[in-house]
């Protein structure tokens, strides 16, 4: 990924850490090292990440609480629709 990155101009670093429980969000939440910190999930724990991750003055970017809502016209292209609304749950999650 770093290599891609480096091809197109960016001099950034992607990093994804999984893990059980709560123990790695929350020693990333409060590392000072960590100046911009992403949180894909609920509100209730979103509130958490983002008062603590402000508390030490660092940024966020929160993506919370969505359900990916749709209407659909009785006209509509029933295939395409849902080809769509599995592609926004499901491709786009996290």
């Amino acid at each position: 990924m770093a290599d891609v990155l480096a091809k197109n101009g960016y001099k950034s670093i992607v990093t994804i850490i999984c893990g059980d429980g709560t123990n790695i969000g929350a020693t990333m939440v409060k590392d000072k090292r960590i100046p911009l910190l992403s949180f894909t999930g609920s509100t209730a724990v979103g509130r958490i990440v983002s008062t603590d991750v402000h508390t030490r003055f660092g940024k966020t970017i929160l993506e919370l609480g969505g359900n990916n809502a749709i209407i659909v016209l009785p006209d509509a292209d029933l295939e395409l629709v849902f080809q769509g609304s599995i592609f926004a749950a499901v491709g786009t999650a996290g």
